[in-house]
């Protein structure tokens, strides 16, 4: 019976399809309402669990169970938007940061200096420079177009270098170095 009506979404069955929706549309939105605590982001969440599932159809597979697929698309959609609220608040972070809360230098001891240059020795070369180059306020894209790597690439070794050093470091350099990096822009 699931089979058919899978294979009915498929060609197209708006009937089909409104079986599906009838069927797991309370479940979906209970699901997100206990990860969200928000009626309306619950039902907005369900519409675009639906309208994925919609414009997915043709990659929906017979041979598993319909709720797996569909729970598989409203996690991912859950997902979708807790990395989007998790941007928000990073950008709403360096808003913040801009508005000069943050000094310009923090006083920073000698051991301190010494620590952030023994542990950048530590992680890959590349990183280490493209760090070194954020630290002394460089842009993201003044480092890509210094070293002739894409800006995304520069994002993706800083955020790589970040979690490295963490590990290696204690925590309040850790924290220093992701205000400095996050509030040069």
């Amino acid at each position: 019976m699931e089979k058919k009506l899978i294979k009915e979404v498929q060609e197209n069955s708006e009937a089909a399809f409104t079986t599906v929706y009838n069927q797991y549309h309370a479940k979906l939105y209970y699901y997100f309402l206990g990860k969200t605590r928000s009626e309306a982001i619950s039902a907005d969440l369900v519409q675009t669990t639906f309208l994925k599932l919609w414009n997915y159809r043709n990659h929906l597979n017979l041979e598993i169970a319909l709720s797996y697929q569909i729970f598989r698309i409203a996690k991912t959609t859950l997902i979708d938007l807790f990395r989007q609220s998790a941007k928000e608040r990073l950008l709403s972070l360096e808003d913040y940061a801009a508005i000069d809360n943050i000094p310009e230098t923090t006083p920073v001891s000698s051991s301190f200096v010494e620590e952030i240059k023994v542990t950048l020795h530590k992680i890959p070369p590349q990183r280490s420079r493209i760090m070194e180059l954020r630290l002394s306020g460089w842009t993201n894209q003044e480092i890509a177009d210094q070293l002739g790597i894409s800006k995304r690439t520069v994002e993706s070794q800083l955020n790589k270098a970040i979690k490295e050093i963490r590990t290696l470091i204690s925590a309040d350099i850790a924290l220093w170095i992701l205000l400095c990096v996050y509030h040069i822009s």
